[in-house]
């Protein structure tokens, strides 16, 4: 599991980072001095830390050397309220990999990290999560594989019927499905069920034109953990898409 040190005198920063990328399925420490950040990197071996310039004590700047010091391959992104240009070209001289000025909203904070985390995933060579995309239009499950695999550290594949997507379910280990329930031969609600007796830690996404709740209700009772109804945006599907990731520890943004 990849570790993740934030460093700020203020819990509360602490706190947000926490929240911020703990579901996403890192180990997120913290410290709240110079010294206990020092100790934390040397005996914990993040790979990612975020720290804030300005603390009581020994400054930012300071941790940032040493940190470098220590390990040059952790990543280090800046937290700051100050607008310093000299000062931030001192932190990139020490090795700063990055900033964020404070305040700042969570997803702010996640914007930023997207691509450290995305070159540390590819660096460390950690398992993509596997997507199965299922739709007998051509065109729909283009469309859906296609955002997914931009937007996303994983892998995607395809499927173009039930019994397809059963038999690529059988052959690999798929981490979610994303897939249609209105289709020729096995359906959607069908495929669900079938595949909960030999795969039923897959996570399941049901997609469906049908703006029907009996139909949702049915497919969340099959075991699909989520819905998408269509048509829906880009935003929706990644949304959906996210939201499973997350919740399985898998979730990557694709760097931008």
């Amino acid at each position: 599991m990849i570790k993740i040190l934030a460093v700020d005198d203020e819990q509360g920063m602490c706190l947000i980072i926490k929240e911020t990328f703990a579901p996403m399925g890192f180990m997120v420490l913290s410290a709240n001095n110079a010294d206990e950040a020092i100790a934390k990197v040397k005996q914990e071996k993040p790979k990612l830390v975020f720290l804030d310039i300005r603390m009581s004590g020994r400054s930012g700047l300071e941790v940032l050397k040493e940190i470098k010091a220590i390990d040059k391959s952790i990543r280090v992104v800046m937290l700051t309220v100050i607008s310093d240009e000299a000062t931030k070209q001192k932190a990139k001289e020490l090795g700063a990999d990055d900033f964020v000025t404070k305040p700042f909203m969570s997803d702010h904070l996640e914007e930023v990290a997207r691509k450290e985390i995305a070159e540390l995933m590819n660096e460390l060579q950690v398992p993509k999560p596997m997507i199965l995309v299922v739709d007998d239009e051509v065109e729909a499950r283009t469309y859906l594989g296609n955002i997914i695999a931009r937007r996303f550290y994983c892998d995607v594949e395809r499927a173009a019927d039930g019994q397809e997507a059963l038999d690529k379910l059988k052959a690999n280990k798929f981490d979610l499905v994303v897939l249609d329930i209105k289709m020729p031969g096995l359906s959607g609600i069908d495929v669900i069920r079938e595949a909960m007796k030999f795969t039923p830690e897959t996570k399941f996404l049901a997609v469906s034109a049908y703006d029907s709740t009996d139909i949702a209700d049915e497919a969340l009772r099959a075991g699909a953990v989520d819905f998408i109804h269509k048509p829906q945006t880009i935003e929706g599907i990644e949304r959906k898409v996210k939201g499973v990731l997350k919740k399985i520890g898998k979730y990557s943004p694709k760097r931008p």
